[in-house]
């Protein structure tokens, strides 16, 4: 049996989230890095690490894959797939489209917000570059129930993510409450949640041109060769996405992480943490989804 990770990449993976699980003093941290053709697993990682050869020994914050078992609200790092859905749908024809964005949203007896409120009327590259909830949720609502979950489970959001591990989270989604209010939560990643490894997919898929190919973690060659793809996304949609990305990370919201000669694009986002039954903004889970280098994607990270 021969892996697809690379020892050399997953060291660099796990140095640089040790750095930030340090640096934040976070609970946990999880990273993955995967070739979006193929869906080969390049590197993967969930910390705190288990040391198995030290019985006994590890927290039970180091006793669980956080990578692949662990399903959290994505928050605006979904919002991509959302513009990509409309765009497919016809619900968005340019990214000079416009929307009203209001400092708040009043929907079924709901606000909806956002960080960086416009308070005035905004495009969709606009919306994306603000990461406007409000914006986004607009394009949900266009987008409806139907179209919303039959994307999603061509993407593999509505199942365990799939891979060689026996360790797979369960997507929580509204379930049978699947009504207007759910339609723009879930646009906006909240509602519903996934594994990082789902994100991961997602992202292969929404910029290789549009093709589901499920993770592995064997190397792919002609003793084991990729599994055949599903289309979700057509490739114009996937072509305009990655200009629409990059321009996040070089004026939007993910600036830190464009770096030199890499042309990444991306995605922030951050998701409250349930404390005691309630959401709560002191903990947080922090997510940064990228594919590099944009102009001819290769890699998800």
């Amino acid at each position: 049996v021969q892996l697809s990770i690379s020892s050399k990449v997953q060291q660099a993976l796990e140095h640089e989230l040790l750095d930030a699980m340090t640096h934040f003093s976070a609970v946990g941290a999880a990273g993955i890095i995967m070739d979006i053709h193929s869906g080969e697993v390049l590197a993967l990682t969930s910390l705190p690490q288990l040391n198995p050869n030290a019985a006994g020994q590890g927290s039970m914050e180091a006793r669980f894959n956080r990578a692949t078992l662990v399903v959290y609200e994505l928050g605006s790092a979904f919002k991509p797939f959302t513009v990509a859905m409309a765009m497919d749908s016809g619900v968005v024809r340019s990214m000079g489209q416009i929307y009203n964005c209001p400092n708040e949203l009043h929907v079924a007896g709901r606000t909806i917000n956002d960080t960086h409120p416009f308070g005035r009327a905004c495009s969709v590259a606009e919306i994306m570059m603000e990461s406007s909830n409000i914006g986004t949720a607009q394009i949900a609502d266009q987008l409806g129930p139907t179209g919303q979950k039959e994307f999603l489970g061509k993407m593999g959001f509505l199942d365990k993510v799939n891979v060689e591990l026996k360790e797979r989270g369960r997507t929580l989604t509204p379930g049978n409450n699947w009504g207007p209010l759910e339609v723009m939560t879930v646009g906006y990643g909240h509602g519903i949640a996934v594994t990082p490894l789902h994100l991961a997919t997602g992202y292969a898929t929404l910029f290789n041109g549009g093709v589901y190919h499920p993770a592995t973690l064997l190397k792919v060659d002609r003793n084991h060769p990729a599994r055949r793809g599903v289309r979700v996304f057509s490739e114009g949609a996937s072509y305009k996405m990655r200009a629409l990305l990059r321009l996040v990370v070089t004026k939007g919201t993910g600036g830190k992480a464009d770096a030199p000669g890499y042309r990444v694009g991306g995605k922030t986002g951050t998701a409250e943490k349930l404390q005691n039954g309630r959401y709560t903004s002191a903990a947080v889970v922090t997510t940064f989804a990228g594919v590099f280098p944009m102009d001819e994607p290769r890699y998800v990270i």
